[in-house]
């Protein structure tokens, strides 16, 4: 009876996640006070996007907004959703 809306809010948390991979990878490409070691460290930290993020938003004081902290939170989301279809906890 949920999986509609479940599957709804999984695609909506994809695309979201998505879109904070990309955000979170331009900002840290952008960013002058960052070393090229630092920056390549951060663009590499991509391949594990649900830590990466939000320990990026959290402790490395990119001086974003607290929606955009938030949201960091989003491909992680996303993950745990799959996750749970892929187990077939939401049958």
């Amino acid at each position: 009876m949920l999986l509609p809306l479940i599957w709804t809010l999984f695609a909506v948390l994809a695309v979201g996640g998505f879109l904070m991979i990309a955000a979170y990878w331009l900002d840290v490409q952008e960013r002058p006070d960052l070393s090229l070691r630092a920056r390549i460290g951060w663009s590499a930290a991509v391949l594990a996007f649900p830590i990466a993020i939000p320990a990026y938003a959290l402790t490395a004081d990119p001086g974003w907004p607290m929606f955009l902290r938030v949201a960091s939170l989003v491909p992680a989301a996303a993950v745990l959703l799959f996750a749970g279809f892929v187990t077939g906890a939401f049958t």
